[in-house]
Protein backbone atom coordinates (compact mmCIF):
# COMPACT_ATOMS: atom_id res chain seq x y z
CA UNK A 1 0.00 0.00 0.00
CA UNK A 2 1.23 3.52 -0.66
CA UNK A 3 0.37 4.59 2.88
CA UNK A 4 2.65 3.88 5.82
CA UNK A 5 1.55 4.88 9.30
CA UNK A 6 3.32 6.23 12.38
CA UNK A 7 0.90 7.28 15.13
CA UNK A 8 -1.60 9.64 13.45
CA UNK A 9 0.80 10.59 10.66
CA UNK A 10 0.68 8.80 7.33
CA UNK A 11 3.05 8.92 4.38
CA UNK A 12 1.80 8.67 0.80
CA UNK A 13 4.86 7.81 -1.26
CA UNK A 14 4.84 9.05 -4.86
CA UNK A 15 8.51 8.15 -5.31
CA UNK A 16 7.31 4.65 -6.21
CA UNK A 17 5.77 5.94 -9.46
CA UNK A 18 7.34 4.77 -12.72
CA UNK A 19 9.69 7.75 -13.02
CA UNK A 20 9.80 8.59 -9.33
CA UNK A 21 7.65 11.71 -9.18
CA UNK A 22 4.10 12.84 -8.51
CA UNK A 23 4.33 14.57 -11.89
CA UNK A 24 4.02 11.12 -13.52
CA UNK A 25 0.26 11.37 -12.92
CA UNK A 26 -0.01 14.65 -14.80
CA UNK A 27 2.39 13.67 -17.55
CA UNK A 28 0.47 10.48 -18.30
CA UNK A 29 -2.65 12.57 -18.94
CA UNK A 30 -0.70 15.06 -21.07
CA UNK A 31 0.79 12.37 -23.32
CA UNK A 32 -2.56 10.62 -23.76
CA UNK A 33 -4.26 13.90 -24.70
CA UNK A 34 -1.43 14.95 -27.00
CA UNK A 35 -1.61 11.62 -28.81
CA UNK A 36 -5.38 11.89 -29.16
CA UNK A 37 -5.11 15.33 -30.76
CA UNK A 38 -1.98 14.55 -32.82
CA UNK A 39 0.28 17.14 -31.19
CA UNK A 40 3.79 17.32 -32.62
CA UNK A 41 5.70 18.87 -29.76
CA UNK A 42 5.39 19.66 -26.05
CA UNK A 43 7.44 22.38 -24.37
CA UNK A 44 7.81 23.09 -20.66
CA UNK A 45 9.96 24.90 -18.15
CA UNK A 46 11.45 22.28 -15.85
CA UNK A 47 14.01 21.93 -13.10
CA UNK A 48 14.44 18.25 -13.90
CA UNK A 49 11.90 15.73 -12.68
CA UNK A 50 8.87 16.83 -14.68
CA UNK A 51 10.80 17.16 -17.93
CA UNK A 52 12.50 13.82 -17.43
CA UNK A 53 9.22 12.08 -16.67
CA UNK A 54 7.45 13.66 -19.65
CA UNK A 55 10.28 12.82 -22.06
CA UNK A 56 10.41 9.21 -20.88
CA UNK A 57 6.64 8.84 -21.27
CA UNK A 58 6.81 10.31 -24.77
CA UNK A 59 9.25 7.65 -25.96
CA UNK A 60 7.78 5.76 -28.91
CA UNK A 61 4.90 8.21 -29.45
CA UNK A 62 6.59 10.49 -31.96
CA UNK A 63 5.90 13.51 -29.74
CA UNK A 64 8.94 15.74 -29.29
CA UNK A 65 9.67 17.10 -25.81
CA UNK A 66 11.47 20.44 -25.46
CA UNK A 67 12.74 21.25 -21.96
CA UNK A 68 13.45 24.89 -21.13
CA UNK A 69 15.80 25.12 -18.15
CA UNK A 70 17.58 27.73 -16.11
CA UNK A 71 21.22 28.32 -16.98
CA UNK A 72 21.88 27.82 -13.28
CA UNK A 73 20.54 24.27 -13.33
CA UNK A 74 23.06 21.64 -12.32
CA UNK A 75 25.03 20.37 -15.31
CA UNK A 76 24.36 16.73 -14.43
CA UNK A 77 20.60 17.39 -14.63
CA UNK A 78 20.97 19.15 -17.97
CA UNK A 79 22.99 16.22 -19.31
CA UNK A 80 20.36 13.71 -18.21
CA UNK A 81 17.57 15.73 -19.78
CA UNK A 82 19.54 15.91 -23.01
CA UNK A 83 19.64 12.11 -23.05
CA UNK A 84 15.84 11.77 -23.02
CA UNK A 85 14.39 15.01 -24.45
CA UNK A 86 14.29 16.16 -28.06
CA UNK A 87 15.86 19.48 -27.17
CA UNK A 88 17.06 21.24 -23.99
CA UNK A 89 17.15 25.04 -24.15
CA UNK A 90 19.00 27.04 -21.51
CA UNK A 91 17.70 30.51 -20.65
CA UNK A 92 18.40 33.04 -17.90
CA UNK A 93 15.11 32.50 -16.10
CA UNK A 94 16.16 34.83 -13.27
CA UNK A 95 15.63 37.86 -15.49
CA UNK A 96 12.71 36.86 -17.70
CA UNK A 97 9.29 35.37 -17.11
CA UNK A 98 8.36 33.34 -20.18
CA UNK A 99 4.70 33.30 -21.16
CA UNK A 100 3.15 30.32 -22.99
CA UNK A 101 3.27 32.01 -26.38
CA UNK A 102 6.97 32.77 -25.91
CA UNK A 103 7.76 29.18 -24.98
CA UNK A 104 5.94 27.92 -28.05
CA UNK A 105 7.89 30.37 -30.24
CA UNK A 106 11.16 29.17 -28.70
CA UNK A 107 10.29 25.53 -29.38
CA UNK A 108 8.95 26.06 -32.91
CA UNK A 109 10.98 24.81 -35.89
CA UNK A 110 8.32 24.93 -38.61
CA UNK A 111 5.08 26.84 -39.13
CA UNK A 112 3.14 23.59 -39.46
CA UNK A 113 3.99 22.20 -36.03
CA UNK A 114 1.27 21.80 -33.42
CA UNK A 115 2.93 22.74 -30.12
CA UNK A 116 1.57 22.87 -26.59
CA UNK A 117 3.11 24.58 -23.59
CA UNK A 118 2.57 22.15 -20.71
CA UNK A 119 4.51 23.94 -17.99
CA UNK A 120 1.23 24.39 -16.09
CA UNK A 121 -2.27 23.00 -16.28
CA UNK A 122 -3.68 19.47 -16.00
CA UNK A 123 -3.99 19.84 -12.23
CA UNK A 124 -7.05 17.56 -12.31
CA UNK A 125 -4.62 14.68 -12.78
CA UNK A 126 -3.92 14.84 -9.04
CA UNK A 127 -7.54 14.13 -8.12
CA UNK A 128 -6.74 10.42 -8.47
CA UNK A 129 -4.25 10.74 -5.63
CA UNK A 130 -6.98 11.96 -3.28
CA UNK A 131 -9.21 9.10 -4.37
CA UNK A 132 -6.47 6.62 -3.46
CA UNK A 133 -5.89 8.24 -0.07
CA UNK A 134 -9.62 8.20 0.69
CA UNK A 135 -9.66 4.41 0.27
CA UNK A 136 -7.17 4.07 3.13
CA UNK A 137 -7.87 6.90 5.57
CA UNK A 138 -10.01 10.01 6.04
CA UNK A 139 -7.36 12.48 7.24
CA UNK A 140 -7.97 15.86 8.79
CA UNK A 141 -5.06 17.32 6.81
CA UNK A 142 -3.03 16.47 3.73
CA UNK A 143 0.37 18.18 3.37
CA UNK A 144 2.01 18.66 -0.02
CA UNK A 145 4.83 20.74 -1.53
CA UNK A 146 3.87 23.96 -3.32
CA UNK A 147 5.80 25.20 -6.33
CA UNK A 148 3.64 26.73 -9.03
CA UNK A 149 0.61 25.46 -7.10
CA UNK A 150 -0.83 22.97 -9.57
CA UNK A 151 -0.51 20.03 -7.18
CA UNK A 152 -2.00 22.04 -4.32
CA UNK A 153 -5.00 23.14 -6.41
CA UNK A 154 -5.49 19.65 -7.84
CA UNK A 155 -5.54 18.09 -4.38
CA UNK A 156 -8.09 20.65 -3.19
CA UNK A 157 -10.32 19.77 -6.14
CA UNK A 158 -9.98 16.09 -5.27
CA UNK A 159 -10.76 16.74 -1.63
CA UNK A 160 -14.00 18.48 -2.60
CA UNK A 161 -15.16 15.22 -4.19
CA UNK A 162 -13.70 12.53 -1.94
CA UNK A 163 -12.60 14.14 1.35
CA UNK A 164 -14.80 17.20 1.91
CA UNK A 165 -13.73 17.59 5.56
CA UNK A 166 -10.00 17.48 4.79
CA UNK A 167 -7.84 20.60 4.64
CA UNK A 168 -4.83 20.80 2.32
CA UNK A 169 -1.63 22.37 3.63
CA UNK A 170 0.94 23.49 1.08
CA UNK A 171 4.62 23.89 1.98
CA UNK A 172 6.66 26.20 -0.23
CA UNK A 173 9.70 28.42 -0.29
CA UNK A 174 10.12 32.19 0.00
CA UNK A 175 12.80 32.10 -2.71
CA UNK A 176 11.24 32.47 -6.16
CA UNK A 177 14.33 31.82 -8.26
CA UNK A 178 17.02 29.58 -6.81
CA UNK A 179 15.87 27.78 -3.69
CA UNK A 180 17.56 24.82 -2.02
CA UNK A 181 14.19 23.19 -2.70
CA UNK A 182 14.88 23.74 -6.38
CA UNK A 183 11.74 22.04 -7.76
CA UNK A 184 9.60 24.60 -5.91
CA UNK A 185 11.21 27.82 -7.18
CA UNK A 186 8.90 29.69 -9.52
CA UNK A 187 8.86 33.44 -10.28
CA UNK A 188 5.40 33.32 -11.86
CA UNK A 189 2.37 31.05 -11.69
CA UNK A 190 -1.11 31.09 -13.22
CA UNK A 191 -2.46 29.71 -9.95
CA UNK A 192 -1.90 32.85 -7.87
CA UNK A 193 -5.57 33.77 -7.60
CA UNK A 194 -6.64 30.16 -7.14
CA UNK A 195 -4.20 29.78 -4.23
CA UNK A 196 -5.45 33.00 -2.64
CA UNK A 197 -9.03 31.77 -2.92
CA UNK A 198 -8.11 28.36 -1.47
CA UNK A 199 -6.62 30.05 1.59
CA UNK A 200 -9.84 32.02 2.03
CA UNK A 201 -11.68 28.69 2.01
CA UNK A 202 -9.58 27.46 4.93
CA UNK A 203 -6.70 25.68 3.25
CA UNK A 204 -3.19 26.73 4.29
CA UNK A 205 0.10 27.68 2.63
CA UNK A 206 3.37 28.07 4.56
CA UNK A 207 6.57 29.36 2.99
CA UNK A 208 9.89 28.45 4.59
CA UNK A 209 13.20 30.28 4.61
CA UNK A 210 16.24 28.66 3.04
CA UNK A 211 17.66 27.76 6.46
CA UNK A 212 14.38 26.17 7.50
CA UNK A 213 14.26 24.09 4.29
CA UNK A 214 17.86 22.92 4.73
CA UNK A 215 17.26 22.00 8.38
CA UNK A 216 14.13 20.03 7.53
CA UNK A 217 15.88 18.16 4.73
CA UNK A 218 18.85 17.33 6.92
CA UNK A 219 16.56 16.03 9.64
CA UNK A 220 14.26 13.91 7.46
CA UNK A 221 16.18 13.02 4.28
CA UNK A 222 16.95 9.53 5.59
CA UNK A 223 13.39 8.90 6.71
CA UNK A 224 12.55 7.90 3.14
CA UNK A 225 13.60 8.63 -0.43
CA UNK A 226 13.37 12.41 -0.08
CA UNK A 227 14.89 15.29 -1.97
CA UNK A 228 14.70 18.83 -0.48
CA UNK A 229 11.58 19.70 -2.47
CA UNK A 230 9.71 16.69 -1.11
CA UNK A 231 11.16 16.67 2.43
CA UNK A 232 9.77 20.19 2.87
CA UNK A 233 6.41 18.69 3.91
CA UNK A 234 7.93 17.71 7.28
CA UNK A 235 8.37 21.40 8.00
CA UNK A 236 4.65 21.55 8.76
CA UNK A 237 5.32 20.20 12.26
CA UNK A 238 7.21 23.39 13.11
CA UNK A 239 4.47 25.58 11.65
CA UNK A 240 1.18 24.03 12.75
CA UNK A 241 0.12 22.57 16.10
CA UNK A 242 -1.90 19.46 15.27
CA UNK A 243 -4.17 18.05 17.94
CA UNK A 244 -3.34 14.53 19.17
CA UNK A 245 -6.64 13.29 17.77
CA UNK A 246 -6.04 14.69 14.28
CA UNK A 247 -4.67 12.57 11.44
CA UNK A 248 -2.24 13.93 8.86
CA UNK A 249 -1.10 12.59 5.48
CA UNK A 250 2.28 13.79 4.20
CA UNK A 251 2.88 13.42 0.49
CA UNK A 252 6.37 12.46 -0.66
CA UNK A 253 6.17 14.08 -4.09
CA UNK A 254 9.18 12.18 -5.42
CA UNK A 255 12.70 10.92 -5.12
CA UNK A 256 15.86 12.61 -6.38
CA UNK A 257 15.46 11.14 -9.86
CA UNK A 258 17.43 13.82 -11.71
Amino acid sequence: MPLSRHANTYLFDESDNEYGTIKDRRNKVIIEEAQRLHVDKLVLITSGNSGYSLAKMARGTGIKIVCVVSRRLDESIKDLLKEVAYHVIEINLDQKILRPEELITIARETDEEVIWDVTNGYEDAYVSLIKEIAKEVKPDYIVCPVGSGGIFIGLIEGARHYLPNTKIIGMGTHEAYQSYADKLSTPWTPYTRAIENAVKEGHIVYRLSENEIKNVHQKYKNYGNFEPSSAIVFGVFDMYAFKPSESVVLINSGRLAV
